[in-house]
């Protein structure tokens, strides 16, 4: 790579994942290091969190990738891309109140750290809704904790620029250009989605009483 085309990609990196409107802040200690992201929306607060939970439509602001989950305390969700062939990444569900908190366990697919803790809290404000975003329950600086470090930031801001004005910005469009095709190759094959599981009880229920 010549001096010149280096520069240009350095340059492109600095205007891809800084100066983002949804900024995230590094908080916790050195061995339990959190993100916390903080930010306000002129959006009702049952918009942003349709935004968050909206299930089995294409995410704009994050590479078109599709939200499959069980909206319910105890159910499974993951992030699969938009052909759904490709897992990107997957928990289970903590707590889900709408349309206040949701908080999740997080794993991505192709790293091997494990899982983290997601929490979504909304807030109701004169002109919009304040978000607050807490990525923690890592285990030092993981793979996960630094690739979110700038993901969320990238993808926070995209949200928050559609909800508000119904475009995706212009470096958004960037880095799905750039990103998007690779996702096929450097993630996990999804499995077909199954829908929502039968609880024990419910089960039993199906199958009828038992044979005297």
């Amino acid at each position: 790579m010549t001096l010149a085309a280096a520069g240009c990609a350095a340059l492109l990196a600095w205007s891809l994942f800084s100066g983002s409107v949804a900024g995230c802040e590094r908080a916790g200690t050195e061995a339990a290091p959190e993100l916390r992201c903080a930010f306000e929306v002129a959006a009702p607060r049952e918009e942003v969190w349709t935004a968050f939970v909206e299930t089995e439509v294409p995410r704009s602001y994050y590479f078109d990738t599709v939200l499959q989950a069980e909206l319910e305390a105890g159910g499974r969700w993951r992030f699969v891309t938009e052909d759904r062939g490709r897992l990107l990444a997957s928990g289970e569900i903590v707590e889900l109140e709408p349309p206040v908190r949701l908080e999740l366990t997080f794993a991505a697919a192709d790293l091997e750290d494990a899982p983290s803790r997601l929490a979504i809290g909304l807030e109701a404000v004169d002109g919009g809704t304040r978000v607050e975003v807490t990525h923690g329950a890592f285990a030092g600086e993981t793979a996960t904790f630094r690739r979110f470090r700038r993901a969320h930031p990238l993808a926070l801001s995209a949200m928050k620029s559609v909800l508000e004005t119904g475009r995706l910005p212009l470096r958004a469009r960037i880095y799905t250009a750039i990103f998007k095709p690779g996702m096929k190759w450097a993630t996990v094959r999804a499995e077909p989605w199954a829908g929502r599981r039968l609880r024990p009880q419910a089960a039993d229920r199906r199958r009828g009483p038992p044979n005297a």
